[in-house]
């Protein structure tokens, strides 16, 4: 079974239900998902498999800060200016930048989750600029109404 990551935005009092355990993720609407490239995409904003550094860490937030605890998923969340900080990286590179920041062979060779070794070029680099197209009008919406967003996997 593969693992997905999958985004929605909520405002700050939901935000503290979910933290406190009073809410589950799962009564939210999947708004974006990243398909199994959540751990490919933190890598190559980040160079690590986790807690990459702010802003690009906030991104696809696998940072142990942001984490909560749940029983059905690996949950991550990030506050409002976390977003706005996150948007404007997304937004401080172009599509020819994105994809020069990989390198498909090395990344094919890592053990990231989300990649192997039947893993074709031409549709890897077409679903990544799709998910970059993707990030960037969900991190745009979500900081213009000045949300959190949670990140799970499942």
């Amino acid at each position: 079974m593969k693992r997905h990551g999958y985004y929605y935005y909520i405002d700050e009092p939901g935000m503290r239900e979910i933290k406190a355990g009073d809410e589950s993720v799962f009564t939210m609407p999947m708004l974006l998902s990243l398909d199994e490239y959540w751990e490919v995409l933190h890598y190559i904003f980040c160079g690590k498999k986790h807690n990459g550094a702010a802003p690009w860490g906030y991104i696809v937030p696998l940072r142990a800060e942001n984490y909560i605890r749940d029983a059905l998923a690996t949950v991550h969340f990030i506050y409002p200016e976390q977003v706005r900080m996150a948007k404007d990286a997304l937004f401080s590179i172009s599509e020819e930048q994105f994809t020069a920041m990989y390198n498909f062979k090395e990344l094919k060779k890592s053990g990231l989750y989300g990649i192997n070794w039947r893993t074709k070029k031409e549709r890897f680099d077409k679903d990544l600029l799709l998910n970059f197209h993707g990030l960037r009008a969900f991190f745009n919406k979500v900081a213009q109404s000045n949300d959190c967003i949670i990140f799970y996997i499942v």
